[in-house]
């Protein structure tokens, strides 16, 4: 069994990318706790609604800085 700490980072580092999302996840729940089926499956279909809104052209996407830009000159009027 591995106990080190870095010998788990190694091995965990060297996952393929489902296998690292699924040891995130299980690390998570032992943190937090199992997450809320219910409000899973809300986040989810907010990222399918946000992600259809992309493809169609209703939304659009900007920068972190063009969003806090536009932000401050609000603020000063």
């Amino acid at each position: 069994m591995i106990t080190d700490l870095k010998e788990i980072e190694d091995s965990a580092l060297n996952l393929n990318r489902k296998d690292k999302a699924r040891l995130a996840d299980k690390l998570l729940q032992s943190i937090h706790g199992k997450i809320d089926p219910d409000i899973q499956q809300a986040w989810i279909d907010e990222v399918q609604k946000r992600k259809e809104s992309l493809k169609s052209g209703d939304a659009s996407l900007h920068s972190a800085s063009d969003v806090l830009n536009e932000a401050r000159k609000r603020l000063q009027k």
